[in-house]
């Protein structure tokens, strides 16, 4: 019988992936939540116990052997594509009648949290579990059916369909108006408090109110004039307590401007970069694409009614 060669465990393979991906132990140290020293120890352990040498090392910098080249391609692509299989193992684990779905916090909390109990009346078999952040998963490696993004719709390896684009308000309360009444053109916007949502989409910057004011026709406005916020609820906070006249998306609005807690100024709409919009993404291979459909199409229903 052969015997059995030496194979450095998991949580080894991946301190030495992470110290072979930037050739920097600190770097290393960073990305896997360890100190460069602990990096370094683990590193040395694995060569006395494989019997060779994985990287050079200098004072300035360390790299690869060939032995390290070896290894390093082996184990990147085995952690990776165990990766991969995990995530889909948890997702068939997991209940058919269970969807998981990846959104936004400002989609998740003014458009899909208010109507989502209508879906669950309609499906009851149909269980929706939420992940609320903003961060893009990967849905294939971390265990999602579906998500719901803002873009353009080119998420690789993914079924895209626009559920719809969006525009930007100028909107305040009725008591910001009783206390600033002369609000009666765009111009008259430059001596009151404005708010605005401040962050990069897929590279692009987030229009404001400089970009509104330039589709309203009106010129010589400073960005300095407004407050920014990386977050839509922060805008519109300053409105609900009567601070600011925010520009904000106006799908995420419709309710409080048809309670008349909100009032929006005037006519003039921002439109944002062709292409961009909230779309619903999914894989193109997953054994729920029926449960995953049906409610793609009541979302789509939600939106036509709009």
């Amino acid at each position: 019988m052969m015997a059995s060669q030496f194979i450095p465990g998991t949580r080894a393979l991946r301190v030495f992936v992470a110290a072979g991906k930037y050739l920097n132990f600190s770097k290393a140290a960073d990305e896997i939540s360890l100190t460069p020293a602990a990096v370094s120890y683990q590193i040395k352990e694995m060569e006395e116990q494989l019997g060779f040498a994985l990287f050079r090392r200098s004072s300035r910098s360390i790299q690869l052997t060939p032995e390290g080249e070896i290894m390093y391609q082996a184990v990147s692509d085995s952690l990776e594509k165990m990766t991969l299989a995990l995530g889909q193992a948890k997702t068939q684990s997991r209940k058919k009648t269970q969807l998981k779905l990846s959104v936004g916090a400002r989609f998740a909390t003014y458009w899909l949290l208010p109507k989502l109990d209508e879906f669950r009346k309609i499906r009851p078999d149909l269980s929706i579990v939420l992940d609320i952040s903003d961060d893009i998963r990967d849905l294939a490696r971390d265990d999602f059916d579906m998500a719901i993004r803002f873009g353009q719709g080119n998420d690789a390896g993914l079924e895209s369909r626009k559920l719809f684009e969006t525009t930007l308000i100028p909107v305040c309360s009725p008591q910001f108006l009783k206390t600033h009444p002369a609000i009666d053109k765009p111009e008259d916007l430059f001596g009151v408090p404005l708010s605005e949502v401040y962050c990069w989409i897929g590279g692009i910057p987030w229009p404001g109110w400089k970009a509104w004011m330039s589709q309203a026709g009106v010129a010589g406005f400073q960005q300095g004039q407004s407050v920014s916020f990386p977050d839509l609820s922060h805008v519109i906070q300053t409105v609900q307590e009567h601070v600011a006249v925010g520009l904000v998306e106006s799908v995420f609005v419709g309710r409080e401007l048809a309670q008349g807690s909100m009032v929006q100024l005037f006519e003039t709409r921002l439109t944002l970069p062709e292409g961009l919009a909230y779309y619903f993404v999914f894989p193109h291979q997953t054994q729920k694409r029926n449960a995953i459909e049906d409610f793609l199409n009541w979302l789509c229903g939600i939106v036509e009614e709009q």
